[in-house]
C-alpha cells in the first residue's frame, strides 16, 4: 500500500486585532486537529503534516507551501494575498501534493473517500 501525504494547514488561533476565531472557524480548526489525530492513528497509511502558521517556526515555511499549493488550484488571487489573508485561506488541506479543501477541513472520513477515490 503506498504512503499517502496529508497537509493540514491552520492560521494563528487567536490575532491580536481580530480576537478569537468566530463559533464556525473554531469548529473547522477543531476538525483539523480531529483529523490529524484520526489519520496517525491509521499508522502508516498516511504521513501527515500539521502546518501551524501562527508559530513563527513554521510560518515561512508554511507559508511557501501553502502558496504553492494555491497557485496549483488555480486561487491566484489568495495566493497573492496570503500573508495578509491567512486566516481566510486556513484550514486547508492537501492530499498527495493537491490541494482540495480550501478555507475548509473534511472529516476522516470525508478525506478517506477521496483518498480511496483517488488511488
Amino acid at each position: 500500500m503506498t504512503r499517502r501525504k496529508v497537509d493540514i494547514f491552520i492560521g494563528p488561533i487567536a490575532c491580536s486585532c481580530a480576537g478569537g476565531p468566530s463559533p464556525a472557524k473554531q469548529e473547522k480548526i477543531t476538525r483539523a486537529f480531529a483529523l490529524e489525530g484520526a489519520l496517525k492513528e491509521m499508522g502508516d497509511r498516511f504521513e501527515v503534516r500539521m502546518w501551524r502558521l501562527g508559530d513563527e517556526r513554521e510560518y515561512e515555511e508554511g507559508l511557501a507551501a501553502l502558496r504553492g499549493y494555491l497557485r496549483d488550484a488555480g486561487e491566484e488571487e489568495l495566493a497573492d494575498r496570503l500573508a495578509f489573508a491567512v486566516n481566510d485561506a486556513t484550514p486547508s488541506v492537501a492530499l498527495d501534493g493537491k490541494l482540495m479543501w480550501v478555507r475548509d477541513c473534511p472529516t476522516a472520513e470525508e478525506l478517506l473517500l477521496d483518498a480511496d477515490g483517488s488511488e
